[in-house]
């Protein structure tokens, strides 16, 4: 009966979003843009902040899955690299890790900068994601981001006008929740995605492509650096 009245006590908006949730997360793996043990995972975390954080974190988490599920499955016949299986757990960590952190420590000391610090994780890792699934349907071959040779289609640190300008798209609607904050938040939570998913690119090509770390290091990097560039930003423009 207990349990009962607990489920009684959930707002019914909050029971709806979490039915959501599920309900595409299950699409998601059914239509393998994720693997099981990430199904499991994208469930968890969503009923964790739609149950213990403002809607507007939620929101942007919510458009971070759809956009990136698109981008994933979007033309995957003609891609070179692709989750054929569904991304795994790994690659969702490394580009969550530092977002779901800096939400923890919110839930201890529930300070703004901690926010935005969150949502600028989830900006890079929605722009890097969006430039990178999309960037490799270009017709033109991309360039490394550190020579600006002309390099093959799905080389590591390689970009294209693509890529970056449909990243640059995606940094802004994954961002558009923080409005509720105030402009200049949005803004610099857009541009600080931005500068995460050339890192992302930078540390592909000087290390990566050498075989020297793995894509979720390189992702863990640009994701985490932009969580702390967010922290630098917040304090000297923004607090």
């Amino acid at each position: 009966m207990s349990l009962l009245n607990t489920v009684i006590a959930i707002p019914l908006v909050n029971l709806i979003l979490i039915a959501l949730c599920i309900f595409l997360s299950v699409i998601g793996y059914l239509k393998k843009v994720i693997d099981l043990k990430s199904l499991i995972f994208t469930c968890f975390f969503a009923v964790f902040f739609i149950s213990f954080f403002p809607l507007y974190w939620f929101g942007s988490l919510l458009i971070l899955y759809i956009l990136t599920s698109f981008a994933t499955k979007y033309k995957r016949e003609y891609k070179l690299v692709v989750h054929n299986k569904g991304r795994k757990l790994k690659n969702l960590m490394s580009n969550l890790f530092p977002s779901l952190l800096f939400s923890f420590i919110y839930l201890i000391f529930p300070n703004p900068i901690f926010y935005f610090a969150f949502l600028c994780g989830i900006s890079c890792a929605c722009t890097d994601t969006l430039a990178s699934e999309i960037g490799q349907l270009s017709r033109k071959n991309p360039r490394l981001i550190t020579t600006l040779e002309e390099v093959k289609t799905g080389t590591e640190g390689g970009v294209s006008h693509l890529g970056l300008g449909i990243g640059l798209i995606g940094g802004l609607l994954v961002s558009l929740p923080a409005l509720y904050l105030g402009y200049n938040i949005f803004i610099f939570a857009v541009l600080i995605g931005f500068v995460g998913c050339n890192i992302d690119s930078f540390i592909g090509a000087k290390f990566e492509l050498k075989g020297k770390c793995s894509n979720e290091t390189t992702n863990l990097i640009a994701t985490n650096s932009s969580a702390i560039l967010g922290l630098i930003v917040f304090v000297i423009l923004l607090s």
